[in-house]
């Protein structure tokens, strides 16, 4: 690369000295042929035709104009009647002189006449035709130069510049294309190798936390059993003891199987999320059945009122379950006032509102508290992992429907809507 960038660089240094050098060797030879081959022939032959140039006769066929002296200086001969007659004016009009010597005897003088306006306007067209050529080559040479830099820099460049867009935005797919021409070329191989070593390094990101999700859904799931029993143990228990003490103790253990069992099935919910195995069985609904989920739900009866308007909805009993379940729980938890649900047809959906009276949260929290580990501000001395509402809000939009929270009526208020069959 620096080899070629030296050529180029001597090849356009030598397009602009040629003309001057030309320049300057035209008109020394054009000088040289005036003062050596012509001159000479004209003293030759004014040495071997003396007596003729004496008698005025002289030949003017040389190409030039000049005036013959005799030994005393006076004019004897000229090719035209207005050149100068002595030496002074002669010699001020840049007149060349030489002495007319025969058999060591000078017999007179010569005064050439030197064009220098003729030699001049033929040395600058000369010098201008060098200079196109030389502008010309050197046109050449720059748009060679141009269009190798393009070539051989500037396009590799882009190449490079639209694998790195690619890299930064995750595709690792595309190979980056390998040219030892180029002046990147040694290093398109080595980021193509970087790309392949980052493709494969995020396969074996990704597979490990498959692996790792797999593995919390598989103990999720496992765990539901035993919590299940111990549940069910505690219930038992506490429905035969008959000490106070030990019936608390035992409604301790029930509800903290209970809560268990909600944080694991949450756990198991977002895990089948990330794993995209969360299944969805949408089918056509009476809209009692939202009647008869909130009611199953509302274990503690804070539910004062459930006014459901009667229509026909797409949805998934189960999943819809799970979403009103993680709502009112979230209300008991959170706000531990009464409960109040409204629904209203609008358009193509029917929309359910479960609103509590326990002063909402911050609005700061509320774009973010359908986020997966996002809780408010006021859950800082509760249980749970933030996850009931983020999975509540992806269960209705796989069933087509969606989840909206926002505070209202002095609490907490979140609108389901399901589309109308």
């Amino acid at each position: 690369m620096k080899k070629n960038f030296i050529i180029f660089a001597v090849l356009m240094i030598a397009a602009l000295i040629i003309p001057v050098a030309f320049l300057f060797s035209e008109k020394k030879s054009r000088a040289e042929l005036m003062n050596n081959a012509d001159v000479n022939a004209l003293l030759i032959e004014l040495q071997n035709d003396w007596d003729n140039v004496e008698e005025g006769k002289i030949s003017s066929d040389f190409g030039f104009d000049f005036v013959v002296l005799d030994s005393n200086e006076k004019a004897i001969a000229k090719t035209r009647s207005d050149l100068p007659d002595d030496i002074g004016r002669a010699t001020s009009e840049r007149y060349t002189i030489r002495d007319v010597i025969k058999g060591g005897e000078v017999l007179g003088k010569v005064m050439i006449k030197n064009d220098y306006g003729t030699i001049s306007e033929d040395a600058y067209s000369s010098a201008r035709k060098m200079y196109g050529i030389g502008i010309a080559v050197e046109s050449v040479l720059i748009i060679s130069f141009l269009v190798y830099i393009y070539v051989f820099i500037v396009h590799p460049f882009e190449k490079m510049k639209k694998f790195a867009t690619d890299v930064s935005s995750g595709n690792l797919d595309a190979p980056l294309e390998m040219d030892r021409g180029n002046v990147f070329g040694s290093f398109t191989e080595s980021f193509d190798l970087m790309r392949s070593e980052l493709n494969d390094a995020r396969q074996k990101e990704f597979e490990a936390q498959r692996s790792k999700a797999e593995l919390v859904a598989r103990l999720s799931h496992d765990i539901k059993t035993p919590v299940a029993s111990i549940r069910a143990m505690g219930e038992v228990l506490e429905a035969k003891s008959k000490e106070t003490d030990q019936k608390e103790k035992l409604h301790s253990i029930v509800s903290k199987a209970d809560q268990i069992d909600v944080l694991v099935s949450d756990l198991f919910s977002t895990t089948l999320m990330d794993l995209d195995n969360l299944q969805v069985d949408c089918s056509e609904q009476n809209s009692s059945v939202i009647r008869d989920i909130i009611k199953d739900a509302d274990h503690k009866e804070a539910v004062r009122s459930a006014d459901i308007e009667s229509c026909l909805i797409i949805c998934d009993a189960v999943r819809t379950t799970q979403v009103i379940n993680n709502i009112i729980n979230n209300s008991y938890k959170y706000a531990g006032t009464e409960i109040f649900v409204t629904s209203f047809c609008e358009e193509d959906c029917l929309t359910v509102a479960i609103t509590d009276r326990g002063g909402g949260v911050s609005e700061d929290d509320l774009p973010v508290i359908t986020k997966k580990f996002r809780r408010g501000k006021n859950s800082k001395d509760k249980q749970g992992a933030g996850l009931g509402l983020a999975i509540a809000s992806e269960l209705m939009e796989k069933m087509g429907g969606s989840l909206e929270c926002s505070n209202a009526d002095g609490g907490f208020r979140v609108k389901l809507m399901f589309h109308l069959a």
